[in-house]
């Protein structure tokens, strides 16, 4: 299929083929410099590895995610098997997930819409199981991760502190999500349908506990 695209380095392609077909985990092309440095550094080359998995994609040996804040991977396309994707927004890990209940339903959905899919994908973002376990049960706003619910668990500083914050309708067992939380402004939160900036002064002030959303199914 190469000689389809006229392309030149048959054989050194194809020897990065094998090597990302050995390597179950995505990968990125920084993350695929690393293993050819190690196992075939003379192919070393970022702009040859990123036209050579281009055209492993044209030609369905390989497929290519871009997921948020993250840098393009690729990982194996197997013909006729669909899965979905959990990503940790804070370290990173993606995780491959199937289900055939969910894309039955998808299905359903589609027939009742008089939709023909032809292709979809879908992308969970959030806190994995490692993440989670080495958090503090309660740590501060400023550090709760965008999307993520949360509930007040302690309000520290003086009755004026307090105050301010009740009067925003902040007290202890108040749940939050976190719209948006960047360090280049105020963190906003959602609280009973409304939105709340918060700086970062007050927001360290604020203990909070992450608010599962497992017991609720949601």
């Amino acid at each position: 299929m190469l000689q389809t695209f006229n392309a030149s380095r048959i054989e050194e392609r194809l020897q990065v083929l094998d090597i990302f077909l050995s390597v179950e985990d995505h990968l990125s092309l920084t993350g695929l410099e690393v293993i050819i440095k190690e196992k075939m550094p003379a192919l070393l080359d970022r702009e040859f590895l990123k036209e050579t998995m281009e055209m492993f994609c044209q030609f369905g040996f390989a497929h290519k995610q871009l997921f948020e804040t993250q840098e393009a991977v690729y990982e194996h396309l197997h013909l006729g098997m669909h899965h979905d994707h959990f990503i940790c927004t804070r370290c990173g890990k993606i995780q491959e997930f199937a289900n055939h209940n969910l894309e039955r339903l998808q299905h359903e959905i589609a027939r009742q819409f008089q939709f023909h899919p032809l292709q979809h994908k879908m992308e969970i973002y959030g806190l994995c199981a490692s993440c989670m376990a080495q958090r503090e049960p309660a740590l501060s706003l400023q550090y709760a991760a965008n999307g993520e619910r949360v509930r007040i668990v302690t309000i520290l500083g003086g009755r004026e502190v307090q105050t301010r914050l009740s009067d925003m309708g902040l007290t202890v067992g108040t749940c939050l999500e976190i719209v948006s939380n960047h360090s280049s402004g105020p963190l906003i939160v959602a609280s009973k349908g409304t939105r709340l900036a918060i700086n970062a002064g007050l927001a360290k002030k604020i203990m909070v506990a992450h608010a599962c959303r497992h017991a609720e199914g949601a």
